[in-house]
């Protein structure tokens, strides 16, 4: 049985993909999300040349509380970081993405950072942001201000149903998609004295990062795929876990 960490309900909805492959899971979301509408006050940092940059969909969910995003991004650029987010603001019908990265990695890479010269990007974000990030666009002489629009909540403890099925080995790995929830995990486990015994379980991680996390947590059994996307996630846990 593979555990799953993610927010209600993406935790919900990959507890269902991973059934339809025959593999069952247990649910303890370790984060959850608030909206926090201060910002809404406070965007005299928005001007005609901001351009908008999303690594997150619950930074989108976040302004759809206050806004309807299709008036709210009307004559604005967007910048996104992962297919979920370009695809959930294109359901709403907002077209104008002018730039999509698959990670933080390919967008330093990759980004036109000369036409932005001129510009500010507003980082839209969670108070637990990528400063790292922040700190490599204004590197490239680019304005980047990040505008906090939820706080991330941890949960202080694993629930005790999943302690016990760590400790009757009933859980025998874990999907971790972010570096942030990696530790919160990790945090976790050793507060219930289960970190040895998780020591050699499979850790399923969503990028190379979060496996470089696990490591630097001394958790070496990790897999991740190609791409960080969820789809390419599955097809790593479906070849691992069938494979027993």
């Amino acid at each position: 049985m593979i555990l799953i960490t993610r927010p209600l309900p993406e935790a919900e909805e990959l507890k269902a993909k991973l059934l339809d492959l025959k593999i069952n899971s247990f649910c303890d979301s370790l984060i959850s999300f608030q909206h926090d509408d201060k910002w809404i006050n406070n965007q005299n940092v928005f001007n005609a040349n901001s351009v908008f940059l999303f690594t997150s969909i619950q930074a989108v969910i976040s302004i759809e509380k206050s806004y309807s995003l299709i008036d709210y991004f009307k004559n604005t650029k967007i910048i996104c970081v992962g297919e979920r987010v370009s695809s959930y603001l294109k359901s709403k019908s907002v077209e104008n993405i002018i730039s999509l990265f698959k990670d933080s990695d390919q967008l330093i890479l990759e980004l036109d950072f000369k036409s932005l010269r001129e510009n500010s990007l507003i980082y839209f974000c969670g108070n637990n942001y990528n400063a790292s990030l922040v700190e490599q666009i204004r590197s490239k002489n680019v304005k980047c201000e990040p505008v906090v629009v939820y706080n991330v909540k941890t949960a202080n403890a694993l629930k005790f149903e999943t302690q016990e099925m760590i400790a009757k080995n009933k859980i025998q790995s874990v999907a971790l998609f972010s570096q942030f929830s990696a530790n919160v995990f990790f945090d976790l486990l050793q507060r219930a004295d289960l970190a040895d015994l998780f020591r050699n379980r499979e850790i399923f991680c969503l990028s190379e990062k979060i496996s470089i996390v696990a490591k630097s947590r001394n958790f070496n059994n990790t897999s991740f795929p190609p791409f960080p996307d969820e789809q390419s996630l599955l097809d790593v846990i479906k070849k691992s876990l069938s494979a027993h």
